[in-house]
C-alpha cells in the first residue's frame, strides 16, 4: 500500500502511549553492581506514541488519537499539562489504570542510550477503548501504533483501518515478537536496525550500512517472505533504507550531526516521514524529511520542544542541501 499511497484527507490516527521519562547523563554505562553519580538530569513527558502525535501536530497534520492515562491525581495533572501545552485537547484520554507509564534512560558521553520502561496505563488499553474511536480511525488516511501498547488494542485499531482501506503503520518498539494476526494487518513497519535484527533473526553486520541492509533484504527475499509489507529501517548515522511492497528500494543518508541525546530520534523520524507522506510528498522526500527531523532533535537534550515545525524543517533542509537519496 505504501508504494501507491495517495492521501485523501491528509490526516492520521495515532495510538499514543504516554510515558514520563527520567533521563540521566552519564560518562559511561555502569557495570553490574556499580553505582556512580550522573552528570546531568532532566524529566520530560513523552512516550513513543505521544512523541509522534506531537511531532505530526507541530508539522500541521490534522490528527486524532487516544492516550492511555492513570486516574491518580498526579497522573491526571501530567495528562492535562501535556494536552494543554501542545493544544491537543481533542485527543481522547483512556483513563484505565492508577499510574501513567514511566521510563528511565541513561545517556553516555557519545549520546547513546539505554532505556527501561514501566508501561502503566498503556498496558491496559483494550479493544473497547479502540472501538469507541472507530469513526476517527475510519476517516484517517493512516493509523500508527508503537509497541508501548498491547497487541489487542493495536489489532483492534488496525482491523478497523484495514476494513476502511486505510494504511496501517507499526513501530515494533520496544521490541517483542510480532503477533502473526497483527503482522497480517500491518502495511508498513518502521524499525531501527536492532529491532530488524531481532525480527528477522539476523546478525548486526547485515545492517551496518544502507547498501548491506538492502542487499541482505534482497538476499533473504523479503518481499516473498512478507508479501504486501513495506519495511523502513533507520540505521543511526548511516541514515535509512526503505523496501516497499512492490520491490522498489529507496535510501537516504543521515545528516552529519553531533549527537547529544539520541532518545526519540526514531519518533522524530517517523513523525516527519509520515507528515510528508500525508502532505503528498514523494517517498524519497519523506525519507529526507524524516532524517532531517531526527538530526534536529539529537543535537540537543529533550525531544518534544525540539520536534520541528514545517518552517524549521524546511529552513534546515535549505541550509543543508538535499543529501543523497536514491
Amino acid at each position: 500500500m505504501l508504494a501507491s499511497f495517495k492521501p485523501s484527507s491528509s490526516n492520521a490516527y495515532i495510538l499514543a502511549s504516554l510515558m514520563i521519562a527520567h533521563v540521566y547523563f552519564v560518562r559511561r554505562f555502569p557495570a553490574p553492581g556499580e553505582s556512580f553519580q550522573a552528570e546531568n538530569f532532566y524529566c520530560e513527558t513523552g512516550g513513543k506514541g505521544l512523541n509522534v502525535l506531537v511531532g505530526l501536530h507541530k508539522l500541521a497534520v490534522p490528527l486524532n488519537g487516544t492516550l492511555p492515562c492513570g486516574y491518580h491525581p498526579t497522573s491526571q495533572q501530567q495528562l492535562q499539562d501535556i494536552l494543554a501545552e501542545w493544544q491537543l485537547n481533542h485527543i481522547a484520554p483512556a483513563i484505565i489504570a492508577e499510574h501513567n507509564g514511566h521510563g528511565v534512560a541513561l545517556i553516555d558521553a557519545q549520546g547513546q542510550n539505554q532505556i527501561i520502561i514501566y508501561p502503566g496505563a498503556n498496558a491496559m488499553l483494550g479493544e473497547a477503548d479502540i472501538q469507541r474511536q472507530a469513526a476517527h480511525i475510519q476517516q484517517a488516511d493512516l493509523t500508527y501504533a508503537p509497541f508501548e501498547l498491547p497487541d489487542t488494542a493495536i489489532i483492534a485499531a488496525f482491523s478497523i483501518a484495514r476494513a476502511a482501506n486505510r494504511m496501517t503503520v507499526l513501530n515494533p518498539s520496544p521490541y517483542r515478537n510480532i503477533n502473526p494476526t497483527l503482522l497480517a494487518l500491518t502495511d508498513v513497519l518502521i524499525m531501527n536496525q536492532t529491532e530488524a535484527q531481532a525480527w528477522l533473526n539476523e546478525t548486526p553486520e547485515h545492517f551496518s550500512t544502507r547498501n548491506t541492509t538492502l542487499a541482505w533484504l534482497r538476499h533473504i527475499q523479503f518481499n516473498q517472505r512478507f508479501p504486501g509489507k513495506s519495511l523502513i529501517i533507520t540505521l543511526g548515522d548511516q541514515g535509512v533504507v526503505a523496501l516497499l511492497e512492490d520491490g522498489s528500494t529507496h535510501q537516504q543518508e543521515a545528516f552529519e550531526t553531533q549527537v547529544v541525546d539520541s532518545i526519540g530520534a526514531g519518533d522524530a523520524f517517523a513523525s516527519a516521514f509520515l507528515a510528508s507522506l500525508l502532505q503528498g510528498k514523494h517517498l524519497s522526500t519523506a525519507l529526507q524529511y524524516g532524517c532531517a527531523s531526527a538530526s534536529l532533535c539529537i543535537r540537543q537534550s529533550g525531544l518534544l520542544a525540539h520536534l520541528p515545525t514545517r518552517d524549521i524543517l524546511q529552513s534546515f533542509l535549505s541550509g543543508q542541501g538535499s543529501g543523497t537519496n536514491s
